[in-house]
């Protein structure tokens, strides 16, 4: 056997190999670089720069190489067809979904009498933008444009979509998690968990359901990762404890799944709009 012709018969398995391989090993470099915990405390080294952003590309690389390489020309004109679909009619609206959940955070912690600061939250906008553009187009031509095409072959969307929430969130996010968050000592694991895991699984379910309904728009799905990130580097909040923090990154988890798990019951395709928006083929 060949590889194109295991690569044919397990392209899921080889995107995951080849995304995690890639982030991670130039990711590796940052645990004798920097300490742990300390990445986002200010204006990173060159170095470090280099190498955080280098491994955001693993996604991305790994879904448009594949695709090439499985499906030649055709499969990445089909890739680059879809990232050029706008044609998303009241979908659009979906892109509020997941800001608008994030914006939540602050406006309960402000309700419970906790300080929030408006002004810095304005502040991060630019750079918020900025890191989620990056972060959306580094990402999503892994995720929605390789991953959750494939996995749909052979899986319903609910497990498709909780199968790229759990290599997303889980062992991709996990990983790099701990940069931003391997200061808190024990807390990390359920922060971790709770950030990479339980968030990024809950906007899975949301980004999939947006993708049936838009025959699998690539342009949404990178929108909406902006979304995702830009809103979650917006709203991110200073606690007084990591007991305080581990209770507020629980509401907000709790916060998630119920949107998502409200989002994916309304939204559910009917038979007829089912046969009318099913997502073009993968590749050929």
């Amino acid at each position: 056997m060949t590889l194109k012709q295991w690569t044919l018969k397990h392209p899921v398995a080889a995107y995951i190999v080849l995304t995690l391989a890639w982030s991670w090993i130039i990711w590796s470099p940052l645990f004798v670089i920097v300490e742990p915990g300390r990445i986002v405390a200010g204006p990173p080294s060159p170095v470090v720069a280099s190498l955080m952003f280098g491994g955001l590309l693993g996604p991305a690389l790994a879904g448009v190489s594949l695709t090439g390489f499985l499906y030649g020309q055709q499969g990445l004109a089909h890739l680059g067809a879809r990232l050029r679909d706008a044609r998303a009619g009241r979908w659009w609206l979906a892109l509020l979904v997941i800001p608008l959940t994030y914006a939540l955070l602050p406006l309960l912690r402000w309700l419970a009498g906790y300080p929030v600061d408006p002004g810095t939250m304005i502040a991060r906008l630019g750079p918020a933008l900025g890191l989620g553009i990056f972060a959306g187009l580094s990402e999503e031509p892994g995720w929605r444009g390789f991953l959750l095409p494939h996995l749909l072959k052979r899986r319903s969307p609910l497990v498709a979509a909780l199968l790229v929430g759990l290599v997303w969130g889980g062992l991709w996010h996990g990983y790099a998690n701990y940069f931003g968050l391997g200061d808190r000592g024990w807390a990390f694991w359920p922060l971790n968990l709770l950030q990479g895991l339980g968030f990024l699984t809950a906007w899975s379910l949301i980004l999939t359901r947006v993708f049936q309904h838009t025959r699998g728009s690539l342009l949404l799905s990178i929108l909406m990762h902006v979304g995702i990130s830009s809103s979650s580097f917006v709203t991110g909040l200073t606690y007084s404890s990591l007991g305080d923090e581990l209770t507020w990154t629980v509401i907000q988890a709790a916060l998630a799944w119920f949107v998502a798990g409200g989002f994916w019951l309304a939204t559910r395709p009917s038979a007829e709009a089912q046969a009318t928006e099913k997502p073009a083929p993968v590749g050929q």
